[in-house]
């Protein structure tokens, strides 16, 4: 099992048991074993039982436990509690926003059972004669519902990624000489994927070579083969001649909205039988579409192609947690790891003091890690560390700190983290504060989306763009693959209105800085070049 999967496994175990009204100190040290395990880089398979004992927050009980999942891929623990819980229930605990408590309580008290009886039940406003589910609270839910409900059978990028990556390896492995390529909304790099795709030129028989091995395939009628490991999604595996490679790669990647323009732009010309891209594009003598653009005909009247970003344009990394506050690995730990992926500068911003949730700083230990970022950047120079800090914005749109002890970092990243539930006018007035603070550098994850979780609050974005441009604050492209916020929909105007993205992992751990990739991929499709980049500069915070 993966590190990912035995992280979960805990958290399902802490919110079942406290469905259950468990013991809270059993619950808190699973959600904890959670919040830890989601963050090693290591896999957990590979570390030995005195190993996994010395990781902070796991004691023998739950090491335990680690083992068991990996030697078996179950949790008898865990199993226990899933058998007394109604599949339907279990389901609930999966709504965004929707906890162990509020769920246990429609289920013993309203004998709800599963997310379409809850729809139902909000629908005919049974909620609001229960204790603590008033009109605001029951139209709140029905939107989480409706999220729900959209979201589900939908991958993250990095996940439908691995899901396309391990099968192409497994084809390599069997037949050397196949030509394989993930299509789709994988190859276009779209946040939420709906389904993987893969197009392949094989003549062979593909179906025999999962005989015996961890995939399930199927041919279906219509000649796609359908692939399946374990309990995890299904590939969809196109295949093709060889000699019709560039023109089958073309047809499967684009959207079903591009591909009808590129129609339109040229009627009657038989595309058919080319062995590159590039062919078609130059039988349709137009300029070369890169797939992340793929997505509406309007890109097709360009008449050059145009150079996106690349990983290798990133000079540092900005937005770094470190065990000052709630990450995982040390402030020396998380800069030598930046320093031999060959970047400039790292900048090193744990949460603010209001996050006390994730051991934000108080002031003294602000002052603390500044003395030791000092002391570092003697040792470790020309590599560069940015003191800064993921200043909260609080309610009213003023940042965490006094202005003198903001006045001393190098930067700051202003971020929501709390009272999310805002409508358009707050959310936008207490952003457009924040932004307003002379010490603000940038807008950190502007939406506060978790994709497939929690929608994002919304914001009057011309004024929020406007707001930026005038202060000269630059607006972040978080990086982790469950917030990929700013949606790269909306690059275009922030670029128009002159402001300046910064692709930040918001890192927790050294594989967290890793992340970067996925904030590139949706940069470019969001249109995204190297000027328009803020940490593609050498020359930044006065460096």
């Amino acid at each position: 099992m993966t590190n990912k999967q035995i992280a979960l496994a805990f958290d399902e175990l802490a919110n079942l048991m406290e469905l259950h009204e468990e013991d809270p100190f059993r619950i808190r040290s699973y959600a904890s074993a959670y919040l830890t395990l989601r963050k090693l880089d290591s896999p957990l398979a590979d570390l030995s039982d005195t190993e996994l004992k010395g990781i902070k927050g796991v004691g023998p009980a739950i090491a335990a436990k680690i083992r068991e999942l990996i030697e078996t891929g179950q949790m008898a623990t865990l199993e226990k509690y899933r058998a007394q819980t109604p599949p339907g229930v279990r389901e609930m605990l999966e709504i965004g926003g929707f906890g162990p408590k509020k769920v246990r309580q429609v289920w013993q008290e309203m004998e709800i059972e599963n997310p379409g009886e809850l729809w139902y039940a909000c629908n005919e406003n049974r909620l609001v004669e229960y204790k603590g589910f008033g009109l605001k609270t029951q139209e709140a839910l029905k939107n989480k519902l409706a999220y729900f409900f959209s979201s589900r059978g939908k991958l993250h990028l990095d996940t439908a990624l691995a899901e396309a990556e391990a099968l192409c390896h497994f084809l390599i492995s069997k037949y050397h000489d196949i030509v394989l390529e993930p299509v789709g909304e994988v190859r276009r790099r779209c946040p939420i994927v709906e389904s993987v795709e893969i197009l392949t030129a094989f003549d062979g028989n593909i179906p025999e070579a999962f005989e015996g091995s961890e995939f399930m395939a199927e041919k279906r009628d219509d000649g796609k083969i359908m692939v399946q490991h374990g309990d995890g999604a299904a590939v969809i595996l196109h295949q093709c001649l060889p000699a019709e490679w560039g023109s089958k790669l073309f047809k499967h990647t684009g959207s079903a909205a591009f591909l009808e323009g590129f129609v339109k732009e040229n009627p009657g010309v038989d595309f058919k039988y080319l062995s590159s891209e590039e062919a078609v594009f130059e039988k349709a003598k137009s300029a070369y579409v890169v797939p992340e653009l793929r997505e509406t005909p309007e890109i097709l009247q360009a008449k050059n192609q145009v150079q996106l970003i690349q990983d290798q344009d990133l000079k540092g990394i900005l937005h770094v947690h470190t065990t000052y506050s709630d990450g995982l690995h040390t402030l020396r730990e998380m800069c030598e790891y930046t320093r031999s992926l060959g970047y400039a500068y790292i900048g090193i911003t744990d949460h603010s003091q209001s996050a006390f949730y994730a051991h934000g700083l108080k002031p003294d230990r602000v002052l603390a890690q500044m003395e030791e970022i000092e002391n570092l950047n003697a040792e470790l120079a020309p590599f560069r560390i940015f003191k800064g800090i993921e200043s909260d914005i609080l309610n009213d749109g003023s940042l965490d700190y006094d202005d003198a002890l903001l006045e001393k970092f190098d930067f700051v990243i202003a971020s929501v983290h709390s009272n999310l539930r805002m409508n358009i006018e707050k959310a936008t007035q207490r952003v457009v504060r924040a932004i307003e603070h002379p010490c603000t550098t940038i807008l950190g994850h502007p939406t506060g989306r978790l994709l497939l979780s929690r929608e994002g609050y919304p914001l009057d974005w011309d004024a929020v763009f406007e707001a930026c441009a005038k202060h000269k604050v630059s607006i972040e492209l978080n990086a982790n693959p469950r917030r990929l916020d700013l949606d790269w929909t909306l690059i275009p105007r922030a670029l128009a209105h002159g402001v300046l993205i910064s692709i930040n992992p918001d890192a927790h751990s050294k594989d967290g800085i890793l992340h970067t990739r996925y904030g590139v991929m949706v940069a470019r499709k969001g249109g995204l070049m190297e000027a328009g980049c803020l940490n593609a500069e050498l020359g930044i915070f006065g460096n």
